[in-house]
C-alpha cells in the first residue's frame, strides 16, 4: 500500500480528540493503532476493530444497550456473506467501507486544497456554533458518519437482485431473454422515512426552522425532506423540484428494475441519529449540521450521477468546495477496488484486484490497481479515469491524476459466458465416470508399469469410489462452463475443442483436489501419515499446493484429457454459443 501507513501517522500526529484533551481518554491512539492493523491485515475482524474505536468514541445509544451502530454493521457483513452468494455480481461492502473511510483519511492529511475546501464549506461558527473547535475533528467526525455508513442499505439491493434473478430465471422457460424488473413497495413507506418523535417537535426542530426561511415547506421529521432541503441549500437546486425528485425516487426504481442502496442507507441513518440523539438528549444541532451533512453524502455517492447529472437537475462535475464530504466520499469509493471480496456467482470467477499502490500529494493522485493472477479489463484504467473527472472537479485539488493497472501474473483464469450450463442426461455421466475411472487405471500403468492395478474393474468399485467417479464426471460440464466450451454429442459441422488451453490446467486441477477433500471428509476419511482405504485414512487432505506433484498430476489428469474423456462416449467439446 506503499505510503498509506506514513499518511495515516501524519493525519492522526495531526488530530486532536475532544474526548481525550479533556477527559483523560486514548480513543485516538485506539483507532490509529486499529487502522494501522487493518492496513497490515485486511481482515473482517480487524475492519471490525475501526468500526468499534470509531463508533465507541462517538457513541450514542440508550442506557444498558449495545451499541446500535456495531449491530447495524453486523447486519450488513451477515447479508453479504449469506445471501449475496445467490445473485451474480457482488463483491464486500463491509471491508471496502473501512478502507474507504481510511482512503479519506489520507486524502485530507496529504491535500490543503481538499482541507481549505471544507473549512470554507463546513466550519460556519454563525450557522453551527458547536463544530468541533479541536484540530480536524469535525472532519474526522463527519467522514467517519459518511464513508462507515455508506453501504449500510446494501442489504436492500441484495433482496431485490435475488427476487429479480429468480424470477427472471423463473419467467424465461422458453428460453427468452425478458426481464420481469421485479418492484420493491412498502406498505408504508412513511414508516421508514420518519423519526420519531421523542420531545416536542418545534423544540427539536427549531434550529433549522431559524436557519432556513424555506425550511418551512418540509417536514423536518422525515429523513427525505431533510435530504431534499439539504441538496437544495448546497447544490443550489430548485427545492420543489429535488423534493420531488426524491419523494418520487421509491417509484422511479421500482420502473426501471434498480435499487440505489445509497438512497436507503442516507434514510437509515437519518431515522436512528435523530431518534437516538433525541433520546439522549443532545442539542438539535448535533443531528441538524454534522449528520445531515454525512447522511446527504451517503444519498450522493450513488445519486450524483444517476439523479443530479440527469434532468431536470443537469449538474456538472461536483466541486470539492459544494460539498465537500460528498466530494470525497464519491472520489473513494469509485478509487476504492482493491482487496473486495467477490460474493458473487460471476464476481467469483473475475479478475479483481487484490492491492493498489498510492501516491497522494498536495498536486498529484496516482493509484495503480495491482492483480495477482490475471489481468484487469483492457479499458479499465481510462474509464475510471473518465469516470471520476465526469463525476469531479478533480482539478480542484490535483494538478495531475493517473491511473494505472500492473498484473503481476498474467495468467488467463476462467471467465464464463453466463446462462445456466446444459447439464448431461445420467445415463452419460455414468458412462463418462466409467471412462474416468479407465483413464485413472491407463494413467498409472503407464506410470507404473510393473504395478498390479488397485481397481482394474469399475464394477467391483466400492460404492463411495463408484461415486466418487461420478462427482467428477458431473463436474466436467461445470469446468467447461468455466472456460466457456460445453459438451454435446459429436456435431460434424462444429469445430471441435482438441485441447484444454494449458492456462487452465492447474486452477481447475486445484478446484478438482478442493471437491475431492470436501468429498472424502463428508464420508468419514481423517488425515494421517498414509493410506488405508479401509479405515479411511490418508495424507492428501491438504491445500493443493502442499501436495506432491505426483499427487497433484492425479488431479491434472481428468482435466487435462477432458476431450479424450468425451471422444469414449461419443462426446466432444465446442465453443459455446454466446
Amino acid at each position: 500500500m506503499n505510503d498509506m501507513k506514513a499518511y495515516i501517522e501524519r493525519f492522526f500526529e495531526e488530530l486532536e480528540v475532544y474526548e481525550d484533551l479533556e477527559r483523560g481518554h486514548c480513543y485516538k491512539v485506539f483507532m490509529k493503532q486499529a487502522i494501522l492493523e487493518f492496513l497490515s491485515c485486511e481482515t473482517k475482524e480487524t475492519a471490525f476493530a475501526v468500526y468499534r474505536a470509531f463508533f465507541d468514541s462517538y457513541r450514542i445509544s440508550l442506557s444498558g444497550a449495545s451499541n446500535p451502530f456495531i449491530d447495524l454493521l453486523d447486519v450488513l457483513k451477515n447479508y453479504e456473506e449469506n445471501a449475496a452468494v445467490l445473485i451474480d455480481k457482488q463483491r464486500d461492502h463491509y471491508i471496502h467501507s473501512v478502507n474507504v473511510f481510511i482512503l479519506g483519511l489520507c486524502i485530507y492529511a496529504q491535500n490543503e486544497k481538499y482541507r481549505a475546501a471544507f473549512r470554507k464549506a463546513v466550519i460556519n461558527r454563525e450557522k453551527y456554533p458547536y463544530a468541533y473547535d479541536t484540530k480536524n475533528e469535525e472532519f474526522y467526525y463527519r467522514w467517519g458518519l459518511a464513508s462507515l455508513f455508506h453501504d449500510v442499505g446494501y442489504p436492500v439491493e441484495i433482496v431485490g437482485r435475488q427476487v429479480n434473478k429468480f424470477i427472471d430465471f423463473a419467467t424465461n422457460v422458453d428460453g427468452g431473454k425478458a426481464s420481469v424488473n421485479v418492484q420493491l413497495s412498502f406498505g408504508n413507506f412513511d414508516e421508514l422515512n420518519h423519526i420519531t418523535e421523542v420531545i416536542p417537535k418545534r423544540e427539536f426542530t427549531k434550529c433549522y426552522f431559524e436557519s432556513y426561511e424555506d425550511s418551512i415547506y418540509i417536514d423536518t421529521l422525515k429523513p427525505v425532506d431533510l435530504l431534499a432541503h439539504k441538496l437544495h441549500s448546497s447544490l443550489g437546486v430548485e427545492l420543489k423540484a429535488m423534493k420531488f425528485a426524491l419523494d418520487d425516487f421509491v417509484n422511479v426504481m421500482a420502473r426501471f428494475g434498480f435499487i440505489d442502496h445509497g438512497y436507503y442507507s442516507s434514510i437509515i441513518v437519518l431515522k436512528w441519529y435523530g431518534y437516538l440523539i433525541q433520546s439522549a438528549k443532545y442539542k438539535p444541532e448535533y443531528f441538524f449540521w454534522p449528520v445531515l451533512d454525512s447522511a446527504s453524502a451517503i444519498l450522493l455517492h450513488n445519486c450524483y450521477k444517476n439523479m443530479l447529472q440527469k434532468k431536470p437537475f443537469n449538474l456538472g462535475a461536483l466541486a470539492p468546495v459544494t460539498h465537500p464530504v460528498a466530494y470525497l466520499l464519491i472520489l473513494c469509493d469509485e478509487l476504492q477496488e482493491w482487496n473486495r471480496q467477490a460474493y458473487g456467482i460471476k464476481d467469483k470467477l473475475r479478475t479483481l484486484a487484490a492491492e493498489a499502490s498510492l501516491e497522494i500529494t498536495e498536486d498529484k493522485l496516482s493509484v495503480t490497481y495491482i492483480t495477482h493472477n490475471g489481468s484487469l479489463p483492457a479499458d479499465f484504467a481510462l474509464e475510471k479515469k473518465k469516470l471520476l473527472f465526469k463525476l469531479l472537479d478533480m482539478s480542484a485539488i490535483f494538478t495531475t491524476v493517473s491511473v494505472r493497472c500492473k498484473a503481476l501474473k498474467k495468467q488467463v483464469l476462467p471467465n464464463p459466458q453466463g446462462g445456466i450450463t446444459p447439464r448431461p442426461a445420467l445415463d452419460d455421466l455414468e458412462k463418462l465416470a466409467r471412462a474416468i475411472h479407465e483413464l485413472y487405471n491407463e494413467k498409472q500403468h503407464e506410470r507404473y508399469p510393473d504395478k498390479p492395478l488397485k481397481y482394474p474393474d469399475f464394477n467391483k468399485l466400492s460404492e463411495s469410489l463408484k461415486y466418487s467417479n461420478l462427482r467428477q464426471a458431473m463436474d466436467i460440464p461445470e469446468k467447461l462452463g468455466q472456460m466457456g466450451f460445453v459438451m454435446s454429442r459429436v456435431d460434424p459441422s462444429k469445430e471441435k475443442v482438441e485441447k484444454i488451453p494449458t492456462e487452465y490446467v492447474e486452477y481447475l486441477a486445484e478446484r478438482e483436489h478442493e471437491a475431492w477433500v470436501e468429498e472424502r471428509k463428508s464420508t468419514g476419511w481423517v488425515s494421517g501419515d498414509h493410506v488405508d482405504a479401509e479405515k479411511k485414512i490418508t495424507p492428501y487432505l491438504v491445500a493443493y499446493k502442499k501436495l506432491p506433484n505426483e499427487i497433484k498430476q492425479l488431479d491434472r489428469d481428468p482435466v487435462e484429457n477432458i476431450p479424450v474423456l468425451l471422444s469414449r462416449i461419443g462426446m466432444a467439446v465446442y465453443k459455446r454459443e454466446v
